[in-house]
């Protein structure tokens, strides 16, 4: 199982707001279609609302790879500029 902790910060982006688009942009219910998505959670800090942190977890590597090469995630890093929200991945094997 692959494991993918994505931290998203912004100076000016509340994460209720930004996680909204991302929803309403289709990101998050297409992403856990996706073959081999076990897990997409989003937890937006309780003591800063301008922090959020997704936990994926993927069947295998392939599965996460096929999901990177959607056109719906080629919209993501757009997405995240257009909103002023930078993201750090951290990634490893269960």
């Amino acid at each position: 199982m692959i494991v993918i902790n994505c931290s998203f910060i912004s100076e000016t982006t509340d994460m209720k707001d930004f996680y909204k688009v991302l929803c309403d942009e289709g990101f998050v219910e297409g992403s856990r279609k996706d073959k081999g998505n076990v897990m997409y959670d989003f937890y937006i800090s309780a003591d800063d609302s301008k922090k959020m942190m997704l936990i994926e977890k993927w069947e295998t590597l392939e599965d996460l790879q096929a999901h990177s090469e959607t056109e719906l995630f080629q919209k993501f890093r757009p997405t995240c500029k257009e909103h002023s929200v930078k993201t750090r991945l951290a990634m490893y094997e269960e």
